[in-house]
């Protein structure tokens, strides 16, 4: 009764392990299958990841552009301003001058009629000296005159000048600071895509 009990038994044992056997090769297909989706998945993240940072760098460097053709926009804007400021100026002083240089010239005129009017009065040493002494004084006068138009040229060339190299030096750091913000995306969007890779490895390994 045992050995018909025993012989029946192994055949239903071998049946089972059979059907235990396919279940674990169908899990195995399951998860093999699973994995492949999984890479599948990671590697179609990190296209988008790829793409999304080029898409970020690309818009960054389009912003830093456009920004710096603003800042040049601007600065013509400005040196235009200050030349027109500058034009009127210069041509209230020219006009200022030329009501001196009226001035000086009548009084001129008044002098050499004064001398004139000396020379026929017969004292021609005393003329010669008043001469000589108001000659002196006039190219003296002259001088001190283009002295002092000479130093207010250079200190408006200075000023200008500084003004240039300062707009030129915001310029620059805008555009430093900019290159500093797209290398700091860059750099966190390749640590975000790290940190993915990792965490499918680990899923995968887990799998």
């Amino acid at each position: 009764m045992s050995r018909r009990g025993s012989s029946r038994a192994r055949p239903d044992a071998l049946a089972a392990l059979q059907a235990a056997n396919e279940e674990l090769r169908a899990k195995l297909t399951d998860i093999q299958i699973e994995l492949q989706q999984e890479k599948s998945k990671v590697s179609k993240l990190e296209r988008e990841k790829n793409q999304e940072v080029k898409q970020i760098k690309e818009h960054e460097q389009h912003k830093s552009t456009v920004v710096v053709t603003e800042l040049k926009v601007k600065l013509h804007e400005e040196k235009m301003k200050e030349l027109q400021a500058v034009r009127e100026a210069l041509l209230r002083q020219h006009e200022a001058e030329l009501l001196r240089v009226i001035k000086i010239k009548d009084n001129e005129i008044q002098r050499l009629q004064a001398l004139l009017t000396a020379v026929r009065d017969g004292a021609p040493d005393k003329v010669k000296t008043v001469l000589l002494t108001e000659a002196k004084e006039e190219a003296k006068r002259g001088f001190e005159v283009e002295k002092i138009k000479m130093q207010q040229e250079i200190s408006e060339l200075k000023g200008a000048k500084k003004q240039v190299e300062e707009a030129l030096t915001m310029v620059i750091q805008a555009d430093k600071i900019k290159a500093a913000e797209i290398r700091s995306v860059y750099h966190l969007h390749q640590e975000e895509i790290t940190r993915i890779k990792r965490e499918c490895e680990r899923e995968i390994r887990r799998l």
